[in-house]
């Protein structure tokens, strides 16, 4: 993975020193910093937790081609630095995120990819015989949308993602899959600050060792509002069915999951404070051998106290429900929060300070108590921003 690193900072270097790179609609704004970390428990391990301390170089190179009805954008990130191996919140990690967006006054076509690599351990529940592994994760999604009228609009979105698990051929806890979704929506605009909805998606998830899949199906109705200028409340409720299907040598064994599906969030956009929260409880692949039941609470927060000055708050809470083959179903839980302040001392050099907690909630062995292993980390990061705009 050196050689990729070193790939991307080449071309940052290049986007950073030169005025015009490329002619016409490009823009360019790499940011490139350095990181100091200490972490308590960085392999989230429930007992001899050890800590850590490691610097690390990030780079971020969004890169972006728009024209009146067709944009482009492709963005890599990198964080590299002495942490070794996978099995820590600390890890090297590779993002690759690429979209192709094209519109017209009646709706929009968008594609989109991304290939990551990162640990587990960032992931709800992603635990393999307790610890953290590589990931390696590539998807696409297809977006299409249209007004039909004034007041009604039509979506349609088609979504394909592969995982894989690095894993000892001892570990059996995580399952390499595939999961393909499709979901059509219907949405109403009843007056400038109500929309309804109707949602619908089918999905089909699939282990790659062939030995397991999921056949999911669920319709909710949905319900926007703006509450005020700042405020926007948008909800779905509805009903969801999975089908879960174990092959083995003398036959398939089925398990049959069904139960509501919901999601409610609030936001409050403005320029000093911008604000979401919400929940929402959905089937969703976790490198379980079937869909999980996941519930999630969220907050995110950011607070622009001046023009120098910005604080912001992250946090999430995950329960994750696994049906098994024979037994009780299995519970995992996840959080992750973020508090941070940005202090901007010039136009391009920016100085941040992270205070994260991070932790997981599983049994080791299926009938064993639960063990709660958690890291606090504090995390100092200095990057400077470059701006390049093709004119």
């Amino acid at each position: 993975m050196r050689a990729p690193l070193l790939v991307l900072l080449t071309s940052v270097s290049c986007f950073s020193t030169n005025d015009r790179v490329f002619a016409g609609p490009f823009s360019a704004q790499p940011l490139v910093g350095v990181a100091a970390e200490y972490a308590s428990n960085p392999e989230l391990v429930a007992s001899a937790a050890q800590s850590e301390t490691h610097a690390a170089l990030f780079v971020d190179l969004p890169m972006n081609y728009d024209l009146d009805a067709v944009h482009f954008s492709v963005t890599p990130r990198v964080r590299y630095g002495g942490a070794t191996g996978y099995s820590s919140v600390t890890s090297n990690y590779y993002h690759l995120d690429a979209s192709a967006q094209f519109t017209n006054e009646l709706g929009s076509f968008t594609c989109t990819g991304s290939l990551y690599r990162d640990s587990s351990l960032l992931y709800a529940g992603e635990l393999s015989n307790g610890a953290g592994v590589r990931r390696d994760t590539s998807s696409a999604d297809v977006n299409w949308q249209r007004a039909l009228s004034e007041r009604l609009q039509f979506q349609f979105d088609a979504n394909t993602s592969r995982t894989l698990y690095a894993q000892n051929t001892a570990s059996t806890d995580l399952v390499d899959y595939r999961y393909t979704s499709l979901s059509p929506s219907l949405a109403y605009a009843v007056d400038e600050r109500d929309t309804l909805q109707v949602l619908g998606g089918v999905g089909r998830y699939k282990s790659l060792d062939g030995f397991t899949d999921s056949d999911n199906n669920n319709l909710q109705l949905g319900f926007n509002r703006q509450l005020s200028e700042m405020w926007k409340l948008t909800t779905s409720a509805g009903y969801s069915k999975s089908t879960n299907q174990y092959h083995y040598f003398f036959g398939t064994f089925e398990i049959v999951q069904r139960g509501g599906v919901y999601s409610a969030n609030l936001t409050r956009q403005s320029d000093v404070l911008s604000v979401t929260t919400g929940v929402s409880r959905a089937f969703t692949p976790t490198g379980s051998v079937f869909l999980s039941r996941q519930d999630s609470v969220t907050l995110l927060t950011n607070y622009s106290y001046s023009e120098r000055w910005t604080f912001g708050l992250s946090a999430t809470w995950q329960n994750v429900v696994d049906p098994v083959v024979i037994g009780a179903s299995e519970r995992r839980r996840f959080y992750d929060g973020d508090v941070f302040a940005n202090w901007r001392w010039t136009e391009q050099w920016t100085l941040t300070l992270h205070v994260l907690k991070i932790g997981q909630q599983f049994a080791p062995q299926p009938g064993k108590p639960l063990v709660s292993p958690g890291s606090d980390d504090v995390r100092l990061e200095i990057s400077r921003q470059f701006y390049r705009t093709n004119q």
